[in-house]
């Protein structure tokens, strides 16, 4: 007992002097306390914070960048409109209805007060997350039948949203995280395959050099220039490329010369557009809406967590309303006669790349699609848009994207269960992506499912997260000796369990810290007899630990004890303690027997 105590009051007496010296140091500095978490501190690496605005032709420009990237996605509408036999006014008019489901889409997420939109810059593009399951629609019933089944994609993701914060156990960080990577990786795929294949083979070696050299002259500007210039790259690098297309031959008089015979200005008709409903479409578009919305869940997961410097969790009042946004605004995409769209990954990659993230920026976003929703010939020019552009531009932006996916799956302590998830998920996700025709044999009405990578490797996740989630107790117990205390034990303890809990990195450090220092101060100055007992829960917004112990209450002061307390009274090291605990707890309670420290989660 007396080695045990004199060890706990030499590790105090050395953490007495580091407080001390910090103390003191902050004091002749003039330091101030650490910003509060109720606001959002803007992190080093962003030039303008979500609620700042920035000069004007930084607005506009940036908007143009990000409208820029948002036109690489148009793909995806232009293959479904192909495969519906369209001819090229009705693609163009589909085009400009689109422009303006995306306008919408942006200010709704960047409405400042309501109960719809995340508040921040979270632009919407068409989505390769729709395209198998409007592929099938398209082949099944036409455009009527797309445009029928996004609406009820978007009222289910708008009946996702009323839920979702209530499911978040049932999509943790890591599998939001593993979304996130999932899109980039897709986005980085596509590009790789537009240059493999195409109707003339792959790409020639002019195509291959000019791409390269986009990439080049984005990552050259974004990491080495000295301006504000970095902040453009995106746009930079998409002019250089169509200027290198025509000077290359890409891009010919005769691509442009049916552009020449669009009119200069037309308002888009919705004369033509009808709606049609199949039973049999139901699942896959139910399937899409879920991952569309975890879809929406990790962009907003990873715009957070770029805009706010003491991000520790998602805030998911702010991402129901944003998955709220989004499902209103598919379903009115739907409703005009436009594409599946959801919140653009590769947009929140130009927002890293840059920092930039205003929220005004949705403004000039919704403005500039609503001048190109009038404009044919310019969105003429997006359809001519060559590849080395668009897998430039995917290519640069997926980088960003992937990482903030590994970022966010890295915030929580991983054990063997959610490891499982996480390789499980990756693996399904590549196997799919890399033998389509694996699945060849499967259901008709299971087609959509198991051959869209993201669809089927984010259902392997989110089924194996509940399976794992059998078996693990909210609560744990464990006991040590108060004269031969065995500490190394209880850290491990405690990492186990955070393990399995999948709790939060910088929370399990503050646990493991307080449960430590709590230990030393019971055994050295509580006159603790007997065992000493630790209860540890979890209910998935809270960590408790409940030390229980025959001996003196503990005290948590508000304020450090002053140097002569310290040094000269034998209530100093105790005080010292007690402070040392409060500062790393969120609530502490006095309990039979001993004390409750609460973290928050």
């Amino acid at each position: 007992m007396e080695q045990g105590a004199k060890a706990s009051q030499a590790r105090l007496v050395r953490r007495a002097g580091e407080v001390w010296s910090h103390l003191k140091s902050r004091a002749l500095a003039g330091e101030p306390e650490p910003a509060s978490e109720a606001g959002a501190r803007k992190p080093a690496a962003l030039v303008y914070g979500v609620e700042e605005r920035p000069p004007t032709q930084v607005i506009w420009l940036s908007a143009l960048q990000q409208v820029a990237i948002s036109s690489i996605y148009m793909i995806y509408p232009l293959i479904l409109a192909h495969q519906a036999g369209l001819g090229t006014h009705q693609i163009i008019n589909l085009l400009q209805l689109g422009c303006i489901a995306l306008g919408i889409a942006a200010l709704l997420q960047a409405l400042p007060r309501g109960p719809v939109g995340s508040r921040l810059l979270a632009p919407s593009s068409f989505t390769g997350i729709y395209f198998a399951s409007s592929l099938v629609a398209v082949k099944a019933g036409g455009m009527p039948l797309v445009w029928g089944m996004t609406i009820f994609a978007g009222i289910m993701e708008i009946a996702f949203s009323l839920v979702w914060k209530r499911l978040r156990a049932l999509v943790p960080p890591e599998t939001a995280g593993l979304v996130v990577f999932f899109i980039g990786s897709i986005i980085a795929l596509a590009a790789c395959r537009m240059l493999a294949d195409g109707p003339a083979g792959g790409a020639t070696s002019a195509e291959w050099i000019i791409t390269g050299i986009i990439v080049a002259l984005m990552v050259t500007i974004n990491v080495w220039s000295r301006s504000g210039v970095a902040i453009y790259c995106v746009v930079i690098g998409m002019v250089a490329g169509y200027l290198a297309s025509l000077w290359s031959g890409l891009i010919t008089r005769a691509h442009l010369q049916p552009l020449l015979e669009l009119p200069l200005m037309s308002v888009p008709s919705v004369s033509g557009i009808s709606w049609a409903f199949e039973w049999s479409m139901v699942l896959p578009f139910a399937i899409t809406a879920l991952a569309a919305a975890m879809s929406a869940t990790a962009v907003l997961t990873a715009v957070q967590r770029l805009t706010d410097a003491d991000w520790v969790r998602p805030e998911m009042s702010s991402i129901g309303r944003g998955v709220l946004g989004d499902g209103i605004a598919t379903a009115f995409s739907g409703l005009l006669g436009a594409y599946g769209l959801t919140l653009s990954n590769a947009n929140a990659g130009v927002m890293a790349a840059t920092g930039v993230a205003s929220r005004r920026i949705a403004f000039a976003i919704a403005a500039i699609l609503a001048v190109i929703a009038l404009q044919p010939r310019l969105l003429g020019i997006l359809t001519l848009m060559p590849k080395p552009v668009m897998a430039a531009a995917m290519l640069f932006t997926s980088a960003f994207i992937m990482i903030s996916g590994i970022q966010i799956i890295t915030t929580r302590v991983l054990d063997s269960r959610r490891t499982l998830v996480i390789g499980m998920g990756i693996s399904t996700f590549f196997g799919v992506t890399v033998y389509p025709s694996a699945f060849s044999g499967a259901p008709h009405w299971a087609q959509p499912i198991v051959t869209t990578p993201l669809v089927l490797a984010t259902l392997v996740a989110l089924a194996l997260n509940l399976v794992f989630r059998i078996g693990i107790k909210k609560r744990v117990t464990m006991t040590i000796d108060a004269q031969s205390p065995a500490l190394r034990d209880v850290t491990a303890f405690i990492e186990r369990c955070a393990g399995v809990w999948g709790a939060r990195r910088d929370v399990t450090n503050r646990v493991e810290f307080a449960v430590q220092q709590s230990l030393e101060a019971i055994i050295a100055y509580c006159d603790a007899k007997g065992p000493i007992e630790i209860e540890l829960s979890f209910d998935e917004f809270v960590i408790g630990a409940d030390i229980t112990y025959d001996g003196k209450s503990m005290e948590f002061p508000t304020e450090a004890p002053g140097k002569e307390e310290l040094f000269e009274s034998e209530q100093g090291y105790p005080r010292l303690a007690g402070f040392l605990i409060r500062q790393h707890t969120d609530r502490r309670l006095q309990i039979k027997g001993g004390v409750r420290l609460l973290f928050d989660h």
